[in-house]
């Protein structure tokens, strides 16, 4: 894949500055388009892995796809799952099997809104107000349109002042303390309540991420949140852990947004952690579905595979980066040390749109 050897720091771009991506939405933010150059890099290691082994040059881009893949693969039901939903849940669906996603009825695999539009979305509550990149450079997530301070917008090429040190983000040595991620509850970074790319004060098009989630619940006519754990055979959340809620809308506690719910029940039964049980049970299912029902993957064509990288049969995101070449601090300009992210206190999400 293509890595433009002058400026190794940064996805490959044509003349204007545009990142050559399949998705440009991964080029919308530093991390995700530095998370996105640290797998074309995986993917370059591989191959020259491969071309070393000695494989046949007519199988080597198909066969370093199939393991960059599979290696992804594992890395999502072996070390992200368990740590979101608990490796219980996980062993459960892989052993019992899944009892609510299902794809017969499509009879392909899908994405269903339960999990797009409420249970996915349980990262916006774990954003940080900001991050540490590297040894000298720290930024918001976003910052007002015309203040001129330092965010992690991306959509242009990187300086390289502002390469990705992983050290900031994984443990890949023993020394070094990663960034930890906000609990899973439901409070969202303030920078989140205005969204720079979005124009204020239009009651059509909110700025707000919480108000925007909560309007897709009502735009997709989504069950709520009692409704979908009664369903699944699950305690709903009581009337004490939705008390604020109901303080505000006596009905909004009773049938609250899925989203909302998904938040609120991974702050009351697992302290913020990890997903509560509905919201685990959602995103354990489609995973799990979808690779079980992708005809190229580890889990349809060789249940039974281990990884070739790594240690033990074991392959962690750590890992990844490591072999991907990712895993020290980055060659920097001299510059002088860059202040930290100004600490922010987590706002309530709104739970009414208004």
């Amino acid at each position: 894949m293509l890595i433009d050897s002058d400026r190794p720091h940064d996805l490959a771009r044509n003349s204007q500055g545009t990142a050559l991506l399949g998705d440009p939405r991964n080029d919308e933010n530093l991390i995700v388009s530095q998370l996105h150059l640290a797998f074309v890099k995986f993917h370059n290691a591989m191959i020259d892995k491969l071309k070393a082994d000695g494989v046949n040059p007519g199988q080597l881009f198909d066969e370093a796809q199939k393991l960059v893949r599979w290696h992804y693969q594992w890395i999502v039901l072996h070390e992200f799952l368990p740590l979101l939903v608990g490796q219980n849940v996980v062993d459960t669906v892989l052993k019992r099997g899944r009892r609510f996603y299902s794809t017969f009825w499509r009879r392909e695999p899908y994405i269903p809104v339960e999990f797009s539009v409420a249970a996915y979305r349980f990262g916006h509550s774990q954003v940080r107000g900001g991050y540490r990149i590297n040894d000298n450079f720290a930024g918001a997530i976003f910052v007002p349109p015309g203040s001129g301070g330092n965010d992690l917008s991306s959509g242009k090429p990187l300086p390289p002042e502002r390469a990705m040190d992983w050290r900031n983000f994984f443990k890949l040595s023993e020394t070094g303390t990663p960034q930890l991620s906000q609990r899973i509850d439901a409070t969202i970074s303030r920078p989140l309540f205005q969204l720079p790319f979005i124009p204020p004060n239009m009651a059509s098009n909110p700025a707000s991420l919480a108000q925007r989630n909560l309007l897709r619940h009502l735009t997709f006519g989504l069950p709520s949140g009692q409704t979908v754990a009664r369903r699944m055979g699950i305690a709903p959340l009581s009337a004490a852990d939705l008390a604020d809620v109901a303080a505000i809308d006596a009905g909004l506690a009773k049938s609250t947004p899925l989203w909302f719910y998904v938040l609120r029940e991974a702050d009351k039964r697992a302290d913020g952690r990890s997903l509560g049980p509905l919201g685990g049970r959602i995103v354990a299912e489609v995973f799990i579905g979808l690779l079980q029902a992708d005809e190229l993957s580890y889990l349809c064509q060789q249940p039974s595979w281990r990884p070739t990288l790594g240690e033990g049969g074991d392959f962690k995101m750590a890992d990844l980066l490591k072999f991907a070449g990712v895993g020290e601090a980055p060659v920097l300009p001299s510059l002088a040390e860059a202040s930290a992210p100004p600490a922010e206190t987590p706002q309530p999400a709104e739970v009414a749109a208004s």
